[in-house]
């Protein structure tokens, strides 16, 4: 008999809508803030070797960063430093979304594909992170506004970056805001579940596309019996 869809598809749409928000919900009230802890202290051991010249180190203000940088702003009364805005939800976003995929889909081996995938995705969080204070601190210097960012009122006393580089410290940005955090957790659950789409999925949906085609074929006419001579 003929489906129109397949059970095990609308399995993983009902798994995605149930287990999703569930995720984005554990991830807000209980990953996001240690997270951010984390990549704070990251950022802020790793710019030592990056921007020893640019920054000072990398405050907490909740689940958000700042970046101190030792570039000094153009004010009236002097200043040592200027804060920079650094978000980590944008970055650590990425991490619900991937369990959501992954406890919606059905196979074995949950708690590995779990933890597997979740330490596949931390190393890309954290470039997420140092592309988009990259970005920052060119924002800082340059003082042009790029894409949707706007610099900063008080200018750095710094050189400002070429064109080139700043166009490309643009791109970094454009990848770490908009298109790591939808494509990294799909690639990684594609890679963690390509045998359940390939031999589920897919034959699923190609084996109920041939019954379809073979339900609307009219049927053949009978042959007619042959006459015997008289």
């Amino acid at each position: 008999m003929y489906q129109p869809f397949d059970p095990l598809l609308l399995r993983l749409l009902a798994g995605g809508a149930l287990f999703l928000p569930l995720s984005l919900a554990a991830w807000w009230w209980l990953v996001r803030v240690p997270l951010a802890t984390w990549l704070g202290y990251g950022v802020g051991a790793i710019s030592q070797w990056l921007w020893p010249e640019a920054i000072l180190g990398v405050g907490l203000d909740g689940d958000k960063g700042l970046i101190i940088s030792l570039l000094p702003p153009l004010l009236d009364s002097a200043q040592m430093f200027m804060a920079l805005p650094l978000p980590f939800n944008r970055a650590t976003v990425i991490l619900p979304l991937f369990w959501g995929l992954t406890l919606a889909t059905p196979g074995r081996g949950l708690l590995r594909r779990l933890l597997l995938g979740t330490l596949v995705l931390l190393p890309v969080v954290y470039v997420m992170v140092l592309l988009y204070a990259q970005f920052q601190l060119a924002l800082y210097r340059t003082h042009l506004p790029l894409l949707t960012e706007t610099p900063p009122a008080n200018y750095a006393l710094a050189l400002p970056d070429s064109p080139m580089w700043y166009y490309l410290w643009g791109l970094g940005r454009q990848l770490a805001v908009l298109v790591l955090p939808v494509v990294a957790p799909l690639i990684v659950w594609l890679l963690l579940h390509g045998s359940f789409l390939r031999k589920i999925i897919l034959s699923g949906l190609l084996r109920r596309g041939l019954q379809a085609g073979d339900a609307t074929l009219p049927p053949s006419p009978s042959a007619a019996p042959e006459r015997k001579p008289s």
